[in-house]
């Protein structure tokens, strides 16, 4: 995996350019780190957005960027329609991260599942619970 090679955040048109290009490159499994980086940058829901678009098509996700996308569904803080985005990029995420891979991801996908059935019980709004309902199947 590459080192994070996105730079300056506040520069977000280019960064948003460099994903495209790395997405068409089918590269964007060497940049986990900077989708990463994406994922947790608080000031720029133009770049989180983008990041959980693109890793959606990471095909051998590593464990920091599961956890990554499961701490954005799972925040109470973050607006519903990036939580949706997140459920959607788990979809994706969870079943490629476990293709031959150790217990230790069980774990994480076991821990994915107990959040998941969590906010599944817990008051929040249908498009949030719908969502949650829609991946379950892909990941259980």
């Amino acid at each position: 995996m590459h080192k994070d090679d996105f730079g300056n955040l506040e520069e977000w048109g280019r960064v948003l350019t460099q994903l495209e290009q790395l997405r068409q490159d089918r590269r964007l499994d060497e940049h986990q780190d900077g989708l990463v980086r994406l994922l947790r940058y608080p000031d720029n829901w133009r770049l989180r957005e983008a990041a959980l678009e693109f890793a959606c098509e990471v095909r051998q996700p590593t464990e920091p960027l599961v956890t990554a996308v499961l701490q954005i569904l799972t925040n109470e803080d973050l607006y519903y329609e990036i939580r949706v985005l997140a459920a959607e990029a788990l979809a994706a995420l969870l079943p490629a991260a476990w293709t031959g891979r150790d217990g230790r991801n069980r774990e994480l996908e076991q821990r994915a599942l107990e959040h998941m059935h969590a906010l599944l019980d817990a008051t929040h709004p249908p498009v949030l619970h719908q969502a949650v309902q829609r991946i379950l199947p892909t990941i259980e």
